[in-house]
């Protein structure tokens, strides 16, 4: 893939960026698109120079207005029933719950329908003061997936899920910042500093420290009975055992910043 597709990555470690290239189409994802999108995470995701992911629109105009509704309509004029519209965002956003890489959304402009359900799927969502952001099945006559909207709920609560789903309105950065749906604004200025910024902080944090802090909160989301205590104890073992605990401590009493290794 390169800078002229619709969508590629870019790597500038240990910064790992997934970028969608359709700004004259408000970088609408197309099945093309989707189909790709697992196999170029998993090139970052693969890659040890890289320690976090962030996922951005070309243009300032838009992250994303979702998917490709004009490819859509074809289909369904082409009286293609077989195909559902859904069905290609399965296997990336599973993809995407399953990164062991924290994951960060740069987002200005839209972000809407399918772009804000992959912001939605991230760890961090970062906005500019002209983002807004809205879930648009009811719109459009779809039903909408369980998994998506069980992560809506888990992320902004069942009442502000039940809001945004069952009216379909466009809300802005500030009303999205009070739900939790975005974790910061900034002035669209600053927003790419200011998301490499916080995306550098988490770099240099210890990895595996990330990594068990991401699964265990997976774990919390689940009902006590489903969770795995057995796996939560090694993960934390296996940060105690690890040649970075040791580089935090040595840092701490040596006053200076740790550098960790992921080892």
């Amino acid at each position: 893939m390169t800078q002229d597709d619709p969508i590629y990555i870019q790597k500038q470690a240990p910064l790992g960026w997934m970028v969608f290239n359709r700004p004259a189409k408000r970088n609408a994802i197309n099945q093309a698109m989707w189909s790709e999108f697992s196999k170029l995470l998993a090139d970052l995701e693969s890659d040890p120079e890289i320690r976090v992911i962030i996922f951005r629109g070309v243009g300032d105009t838009s992250f994303s207005c979702g998917m490709d509704v004009d490819e859509l309509k074809a289909l369904r004029d082409a009286n293609d029933f077989t195909f559902s519209p859904m069905k290609p965002t399965t296997a990336a956003f599973d993809a995407l719950a399953k990164c062991s890489k924290p994951t960060i959304s740069m987002i200005h402009g839209e972000c809407i329908g399918g772009g804000c359900a992959i912001a939605l799927n991230t760890d961090l969502r970062i906005a500019a003061d002209d983002a807004y952001f809205a879930m648009t099945p009811a719109k459009m006559g779809l039903g909408y997936p369980l998994k998506g909207i069980e992560r809506m709920v888990q992320e902004v609560g069942a009442s502000n899920a039940r809001y945004l789903f069952v009216t379909a309105k466009k809300i802005n950065a500030e009303h999205a910042l009070r739900i939790g749906l975005v974790h910061e604004v900034h002035p669209k200025a600053a927003l790419e500093a200011a998301t490499i910024e916080l995306a550098h902080t988490v770099a240099s944090n210890a990895p595996k420290s990330i990594r068990a802090a991401l699964k265990t909160i997976q774990q919390v989301l689940l009902s006590p009975s489903d969770r795995n205590s057995g796996a939560i104890r090694q993960w934390i073992a296996d940060c105690t055992n690890s040649e970075d605990y040791e580089e935090g401590l040595n840092a701490f009493a040596e006053k200076r910043a740790p550098e960790f290794r992921d080892r």
